[in-house]
């Protein structure tokens, strides 16, 4: 019976195109758990996929795997790609590694060799490595350039937003996707490969609270609200809030220019406490794209009494402070 209902469903899905679990059922004489049984051994079979959320949700044949051409790649150079190349494709997918990269060069620059690309790949992406430290970037010294009386002691990022010629890296892929489509499974994600990051910094710095930055835009799933749901850390939260003089909210990556950028910053973020108790604190950011939102809020804090500022971001810009536009 098993068997006969797999070729039913592939015969319908075949001349009918993408089907309901509830058409299935009806076309079958099942009950819908038998059919959600049925579809859920062959996704994971990766004969069928998913598409959609409930309740509209059909099944359709899973889309083929490019055919990666004869040339091998170094075991090095797939390796890299493997574990750190990310792409979204035109219906919204997430793919990676190797396969994900030989549709993405079909699609980005068809006219390169997929193995001389790859191989440039894994050049940027050593080169942007090469500023990690125990799994983490300081970024001081690009605010120090930046703000020349900067007021955060040290800022952190995890990874980079992007990179030269390949642009988004996977963690930039994957906050610009948890942020956009507000899937709070992928934001955890996000925030347990943090984790020990920011344990970390706490116990080096001697955090003694934590601030978290808050959103231009208010939202259904507020990212940062979903990571510190997410952390549980025990630390002591100090509360800030975006509050607009009109009535138009502002989206600082709306702002183009640095100065309008800490503007925003400066006359719209209220830090609520009347006093920070607190001599060190970590402010936590989703990305930085100009820097001016971490540098006033440091501001803010350090006028209300905190003596030490650690900002730590999930990505941030590869070369100088470009604007990050897009999240």
């Amino acid at each position: 019976m098993k068997t006969d209902s797999k070729a039913h469903i592939i015969e319908y899905i075949q001349s009918k195109g993408p089907a309901r679990p509830y058409d299935l059922a009806q076309s079958l004489g099942i009950t819908a758990a038998a059919v959600h049984r049925h579809l859920k051994k062959m996704v994971e079979l990766g004969e069928l996929e998913k598409r959609g959320v409930a309740p509209k949700v059909f099944y359709v044949f899973k889309s083929k795997e490019p055919v990666l051409p004869a040339t091998a790649l170094s075991p090095e150079v797939s390796a890299t790609l493997e574990s750190s190349f990310s792409y979204i494709d035109p219906a919204g997918r997430i793919l990676s590694g190797v396969s994900a990269f030989s549709l993405w060069r079909q699609k980005a620059n068809p006219h390169q060799s997929l193995s001389s690309l790859a191989q440039e790949y894994w050049q940027i992406r050593a080169e942007a490595d090469s500023h990690k430290k125990d799994g983490r970037i300081d970024a001081t010294k690009r605010f120090e350039a930046i703000f020349s009386d900067c007021l955060l002691d040290k800022v952190f990022y995890q990874d980079f937003y992007s990179l030269i010629k390949f642009g988004k890296t996977k963690l930039g892929q994957l906050l610009l996707h948890g942020k956009q489509a507000q899937d709070k499974q992928i934001i955890s994600q996000m925030a347990r490969a943090a984790l020990p990051l920011i344990e970390k910094l706490i116990s080096e710095q001697k955090i003694q609270a934590v601030c978290w930055v808050p959103h231009s835009l208010p939202r259904q799933v507020p990212f940062l609200k979903v990571v510190e749901s997410s952390l549980h850390l025990t630390l002591p939260r100090i509360e800030v809030v975006k509050a607009y003089a009109g009535k138009i909210p502002i989206a600082q990556k709306s702002l183009s220019k640095l100065s309008e950028r800490i503007q925003n910053a400066e006359e719209t973020m209220i830090v609520v406490p009347a006093q920070v108790n607190f001599g060190k604190v970590l402010l936590i950011d989703d990305a930085v794209g100009s820097g001016a939102t971490l540098h006033e809020l440091a501001r803010k804090l350090k006028h209300k009494g905190a003596k030490k500022v650690i900002g730590f971001a999930f990505v941030g810009s590869y070369k100088g402070f470009e604007v990050i536009r897009e999240v």
